[in-house]
Parts: structure tokens; C-alpha cells; sequence
């Protein structure tokens, strides 16, 4: 069983050391790939959702073909857009999808709340460009939606420290909030329901002191009969991976099983 794990923004791919590390499947050897998605934005030919999927899902492909076993993928935030994007595109390459944290895209008629996102955006861009590291990571982290949960706080556990490894990819950073803005990404609701229904799993995970996204997974959850399956994490924050690893693994354990 091969497993994709694409990271969020600022992110890397040992952020899933510790939720795949616990993943049991029924003695199913789990082959983790998780690609550095700021090296995949500082790639040319990247230039969008659709050229990243598309990208992605050839060698996940052929390294499925290669090994003769089925593919899952996870992907937090900014990778479950990715994550999203990819089932979409290849929607017989993936069994099951864990996505934590989604924004599965702005309503199609919000014009305005694109216009907003879009000049976010650019806001951040530029900071990555301008502003002193340490500033822009305090910037970021002191963003409402990402303050940790009430299970974090409880233990004392500190804001992350400015990280010097992501320092020198500021450049690469600030092409992928350009290349893959949520101002850019179609509404995926209807088309990952109707993908679900297909015969695949769909798990969306939020936490519930992330009220933002939560919110917006009962919303999206009140479409209709959704076959879509919503999982609230007490107690975490928007970074679910990070506060919840055993969570995560469990929830990707039953997800396996059943594929």
C-alpha cells in the first residue's frame, strides 16, 4: 500500500513521521511518499493545481504499477487542496483520501472573497521577499486560525520557533502561494462528493477549536446526503497533524482497512 502525504504551507515532509509511524493496516507494509512541495513550486513546468496533479500522479502511477498495490493519499491544509486536486485528476489512481484541515474552495460566485484572498495573497508574497525571517514566521503563526488547540495550550506547549531551514526557500514559498492561491481553485465540493460515490473513501478531518474550518465542513457536510465523512478532533487546532498525530493515525488505519 503506497501512502502520498502532501504537507501544508511551511511545512515538510517528516511532518508525517509521526502519524504514518502509528498507521496499522492488517500487516500491510505502508510504502509513505511524501514529496517537498517547495522544491514541486520552484519547478517550471508547475505552474497550477493542475499541472502539480498531473505531475504527481504520472510517477505515483508508475511507482503503483511498479509495486502492484493500491494508492491512498493525506494531505493537510494546503496539501489536502493539492491532495484534492490530485484524486480529481486521476480518479481511478486513489483508493481513499484523509485530507485534515480543507478548504475545498471559495463559492464560484464570490467574487469578492476571491478579490480578498488574491490581495492576501500578494500581501504575504511580498512579506516573504522583504520582511526579516524572523518577523514573517511570527506574522504567520500569529495568524488566528493556526493559535493551537485547547489540548496544546494545556500542555504548554510554546509557539514553533522561527525554523532556519525554511528560511533560504522564501523565494520557493512565495511561488506557491502564487502558483496555487485558494483565489484560483474551483469550488471542489460537488466533484469530490460525486468522487466519493464512486467507491472511495473520503475522510475530512478538522479540530474543533479550528471553529473556521470546522464550520465550513458541517457546512459543505449539509449538501444533500453526503457519502463524504466529517471526523472532529477534540480539543486541536487547524495544525491536526502536529496536536493529534495518534488521531490522524487512527482515523488513516480505518481508512486503510477498508480499501
Amino acid at each position: 500500500m503506497i501512502v502520498v502525504g502532501l504537507h501544508g504551507f511551511f511545512g515538510a515532509p517528516i511532518d508525517w513521521r509521526g502519524p504514518i509511524a502509528d498507521v496499522v493496516a492488517d500487516g500491510k507494509k505502508i510504502d509513505l511518499v511524501a514529496p517537498d512541495l517547495s522544491v514541486w513550486a520552484t519547478r517550471a513546468e508547475i505552474t497550477d493545481y493542475e499541472t502539480f496533479a498531473s505531475a504527481l500522479n504520472r510517477s505515483v502511477r508508475l511507482l503503483a504499477e511498479e509495486r502492484q498495490t493500491s494508492v491512498a493519499i493525506i494531505g493537510y491544509s494546503m496539501g489536502a487542496r493539492l491532495a484534492a486536486h490530485c484524486i480529481l485528476e486521476s480518479r481511478d489512481l486513489y483508493r481513499g483520501a484523509l485530507l485534515l484541515s480543507l478548504n475545498p474552495g471559495l463559492s464560484d460566485s464570490d467574487t469578492e472573497g476571491r478579490l480578498a484572498r488574491r490581495e492576501l495573497d500578494r500581501t504575504w508574497r511580498e512579506r516573504l521577499k522583504r520582511d526579516a525571517w524572523e518577523d514573517t514566521w511570527q506574522r504567520w503563526n500569529d495568524q488566528v486560525v493556526l493559535k493551537p488547540g485547547s489540548r496544546v495550550q494545556s500542555q504548554g506547549v510554546h509557539e514553533p520557533v522561527p525554523n532556519r531551514s525554511l528560511e533560504g526557500r522564501r523565494e520557493a514559498w512565495a511561488r506557491a502561494m502564487e502558483i496555487w492561491s485558494l483565489a484560483d481553485q474551483r469550488d471542489l465540493r460537488l466533484e469530490l462528493m460525486d468522487w466519493c460515490r464512486e467507491g472511495r473513501g473520503l475522510t475530512l478531518m478538522t479540530g474543533t477549536d479550528d471553529k473556521k474550518f470546522s464550520d465550513l465542513t458541517t457546512e459543505w457536510m449539509q449538501m444533500g446526503k453526503s457519502p463524504v465523512r466529517h471526523r472532529l478532533v477534540l480539543g486541536a487546532g487547524h495544525r491536526i497533524a502536529l496536536e493529534a498525530p495518534e488521531d490522524v493515525a487512527s482515523e488513516l488505519t480505518s481508512l486503510l482497512r477498508a480499501l
